[in-house]
């Protein structure tokens, strides 16, 4: 099929899905947030730590998932996921090469993002910082230009030796690994996309419905916030996880999150076991954190440490918690806020500590759950414990605004949930992770009552192991009772239902 009739094809598809009923000037606005590696310490999920006053009063307005989570711990896949409405199996992407989502892109012309979507359905659409991992973003997916920052934006850090002046982006491996910098909020990124979002919004077009989809890049590393958000934060040793050792009869592929750091330890003259035996796993875990300056390379990270971190992290939280309340203040002031659409969520969770890893890349319960609130005209507040997904969100867009599906979705509209929050919906989550050069695959399945894993080999699709954590008995996953003789017959059904939901053959 040549090239020019595949695009043929794809405009034939856009056409005849073209939609019904309510015209685009009669549709909402839709404001998108994503927070790059929130976890849900907030206090809408009932952390106490959280000083998030403003995502807060955002969830009073409506629908909290209490439970929803990602399809890959790691930001490029999971957003991929998210934009497409498709499966990280289905994307075939598990990494952060260049070339990886351009080569889905090519081998499936006819996936249009929810961006394109919106677009090609009257929607002016605008992306401001990080919606997808850096540089996979498709310029055609928006009417005015992307706001992504500069190149390497993530790396920007206080400029010590030039105080008064602007911040740098720093070399990857040269950055600290938190600053509190006396500055105000405009000093960094996050600042400044704010500013341009509320501009964004005073230059809307009457008459034409608006998706802006704006992405924090804090709480991800480097921890980097001005000091008046560090200064609402002293954390003792309450904070600190209570589950730091891996889960007892679990193996080592499934809390070691640092094989893909090894050029990382060479950098600094290290050699690290990859992979490394249930002793040395926790001394060398959480690399990502460790490859910043400040942090230690190796070794059991000390309390005093812990409480340094958490502090580093829940300040960027409160930082992006400012930043989102500046964009409802902004939403109330105009009176846009009873027609717009409003999304938060993360990519993914966030390791502090627990089962001795610290960043992302797992499949436990804390790097795949991820805050998710969903605000939208005609829908009352409240909570749900229904299973949810990110891969739900493009086709519940679609139903919120009255379009229909593009034809290659395969996550479920969650507006049921939204209208009736307590009635029972979805039964399974599904979330995977690659591990060890993508030799190994975990698929996770999270029902109401169980997290089952099982580990595959990639290339031939063997199961080499099996995790089953009881999330009544134990909801910090310490213990894997798959290999319990009495968990035999539940071990087999889980098994079954996830080669189901997987679709595995």
């Amino acid at each position: 099929m040549t090239k020019s009739f595949q695009t043929y094809i794809v405009a034939f598809l856009v056409f005849c899905w073209q939609p019904v009923g309510a015209s685009a000037v009669d549709r909402p606005n839709i404001l998108m947030i994503v927070v790059d590696d929130l976890r849900p310490m907030l206090g809408c999920y009932g952390d106490p730590r959280a000083q998030t006053p403003n995502i807060d009063r955002l969830a009073a307005l409506g629908v909290v998932f209490e439970r929803a989570y990602c399809q890959y711990a790691k930001c490029g896949p999971s957003r991929l996921s998210m934009m497409t409405g498709l499966r990280p199996d289905t994307i075939g992407v598990f990494d952060h090469r260049n070339d990886s989502a351009t080569r889905f892109r090519k081998r499936r012309p006819d996936v249009v993002s929810m961006a394109r979507w919106l677009k090609d359905h009257g929607y002016h659409t605008r992306g401001l910082g990080k919606i997808y991992h850096d540089g996979w973003d498709v310029a055609s997916d928006w009417s005015s230009p992307a706001f992504p920052g500069r190149k390497r934006e993530m790396w920007e850090i206080f400029d010590q030796s030039n105080p008064a002046g602007p911040t740098i982006v720093a070399e990857r491996f040269a950055c600290p690994v938190m600053q509190s910098p006396d500055v105000p909020d405009n000093h960094f990124f996050a600042g400044r996309m704010t500013d341009e979002a509320i501009r964004t919004l005073h230059k809307q077009k009457l008459g034409k419905p608006l998706f802006l989809a704006v992405g924090y890049r804090r709480p991800h590393l480097p921890f980097i916030a001005p000091k008046k958000y560090y200064d609402l934060h002293q954390p003792d040793k309450s904070w600190l996880a209570k589950n730091q050792r891996p889960p007892h009869n679990s193996p080592v592929m499934a809390w070691f999150n640092s094989d893909g750091y090894v050029k990382a330890a060479l950098r600094a003259k290290l050699t690290m076991p990859n992979p490394p035996s249930r002793e040395e796993g926790p001394l060398w875990n959480g690399y990502e954190l460790r490859s910043y300056l400040g942090a230690p390379n190796q070794g059991l990270i000390d309390l005093e440490m812990q409480l340094k971190l958490l502090q580093a992290y829940a300040a960027c939280v409160s930082y992006v918690d400012a930043q989102i309340g500046r964009l409802l203040h902004e939403l109330e002031k105009t009176d846009r806020l009873s027609n717009t659409i409003i999304v938060l969520c993360s990519d993914h969770g966030w390791h502090l500590g627990e089962q001795s890893a610290w960043s992302k890349m797992t499949n436990f319960e804390i790097a795949t759950r991820v805050p998710f609130l969903i605000v939208a005209p005609g829908i009352k507040p409240g909570r749900t414990r229904n299973l949810a997904e990110l891969v739900d969100l493009y086709p519940t867009i679609c139903e919120l605004t009255g379009l229909k599906n593009p034809p290659h979705l395969e996550g479920e509209s969650l507006v049921p949930s939204l209208r009736q929050p307590k009635q029972k919906r979805k039964s399974v989550a599904l979330s995977q992770h690659t591990r060890f050069r993508e030799k190994y695959i975990g698929r996770a399945l999270r029902t109401d009552h169980y997290r089952f894993v099982v580990w595959f080999e990639k290339k031939n699709g063997r199961i080499i192991e099996r995790e089953l954590y009881d999330h009544q008995t134990d909801p910090l996953e310490t213990q894997n009772i798959a290999g319990n003789p009495e968990q035999a017959e539940r071990v087999k059904t889980l098994e079954a239902q996830l080669h189901r939901s997987f679709k595995l053959h």
